[in-house]
């Protein structure tokens, strides 16, 4: 395991006592939650240059030998240990993983991190895939379609509340995983052993949802184009109505949902630009005074960052913030007595 090796002046006895106090919390706290505070203007996480300076004392980390790899095209990333390969982006590898060896796709090149910002045990490469890996991986993708059948076969056969979703074999064929939907729990264990039967592998049911099932199947989604989950999303973002409240999207579910019946995942991606912008303009209803006279905020143009008042003579005017003066601050502002409620929509 290599070190990482920070020696700055020569120490003070203030300095060695700084020194100590932090090397105690990196004991107790982990020096991932330590360092993430800071980290400079690159914005890596766990590389060298994300080490803080200690005035004063030398410190000393543990680091490693990591590289990235993706099992799918858009799965998540995982860190596995290259043991002293030189890797490629791009590159096939045969990884061991938790059920077995399974071949993967470099997406990070071999680098060195901090230690201690790894989570869980750190995998190694078993070997950069060979030609005939290559082939055997690429056969066993063409049964896949049939094995799928079968599966589907064998869930009427036995008369259980089951939708197959996708099939999978590992790359040497030694296992099988068979995808599939229900509404609740399932006793599959006599479709396990029939299935044992007919493939002569070890078999693996996995019950997924809505999501994942999106995932795996593809589609296009409201924008047109492929479903983000199923081309280039790594993992599923959290998604929640407050996001489509704060860009002044609809609040029926319907319309704000995917293709597997949850919450759009790009309500998220925009989020925090819409959130910002927010903060520099005024709420609705809220009571203003302007150059053409007193009024109420009426519409956000977000985007825009610009407002519509109605005014007391009834006319609209779209100004920015900069052009009005806020009467009340402190809540949102109800319309006065006589005046149409506010509207909750935005031209933005």
């Amino acid at each position: 395991m290599a070190r990482l090796n920070l020696v700055p002046a020569p120490a003070h006895a203030d300095h060695v006592a700084a020194r100590e106090r932090f090397r105690d919390r990196v004991r107790l706290m982990g020096a991932a939650n330590v360092f993430r505070a800071e980290q400079i203007a690159c914005g890596c996480d766990g590389c060298e240059c994300a080490l803080p300076a200690v005035e004063g004392g030398a410190v000393e980390l543990a680091a490693a030998d990591v590289a990235g790899v993706r099992f799918r095209d858009s799965g998540k990333t995982y860190y596995v240990d290259p043991t002293g390969r030189e890797l490629h982006v791009g590159q096939q590898v045969v990884v061991e993983s938790s059920r077995g060896q399974e071949l993967a796709q470099v997406v990070i090149a071999p680098q060195q991190v901090i230690a201690s910002t790894l989570e869980g045990e750190l995998r190694p490469i078993v070997r950069i895939a060979t030609d005939d890996d290559l082939r055997m991986a690429e056969a066993k993708r063409a049964e896949q379609g049939d094995a799928l059948r079968t599966f589907a076969a064998k869930i009427r056969d036995h008369r259980l509340p089951m939708k197959p979703v996708s099939a999978e074999y590992s790359f040497d064929g030694a296992r099988l995983t068979l995808n599939f939907s229900a509404n609740g729990r399932v006793d599959f264990r006599e479709l396990v052993r029939d299935l044992a039967r007919q493939f002569g592998c070890r078999i693996e049911l996995r019950q997924i949802g809505p999501r994942d099932e999106a995932r795996l199947l593809g589609g296009l989604g409201r924008c047109g184009r492929p479903l983000c989950c199923s081309t280039w999303l790594p993992q599923f973002a959290d998604v929640s109505m407050t996001m489509a409240k704060t860009q002044d999207l609809s609040l029926n579910p319907d319309k704000v949902s995917g293709v597997c019946g949850k919450l759009l995942c790009c309500l998220s991606y925009e989020n925090g630009q819409y959130a910002e912008a927010r903060t520099h303009l005024p709420r609705l209803g809220q009571e203003v005074i302007t150059e053409q006279g007193p009024g109420y905020v009426h519409a956000l143009h977000i985007l825009k960052e610009l407002v519509t008042i109605r005014l007391d003579s009834g006319e609209n005017v779209v100004l920015a913030p900069s052009e009005m003066t806020l009467l009340n601050t402190t809540s949102d502002a109800a319309p006065r007595r006589g005046r149409r409620r506010v509207r909750r929509d935005s031209a933005g």
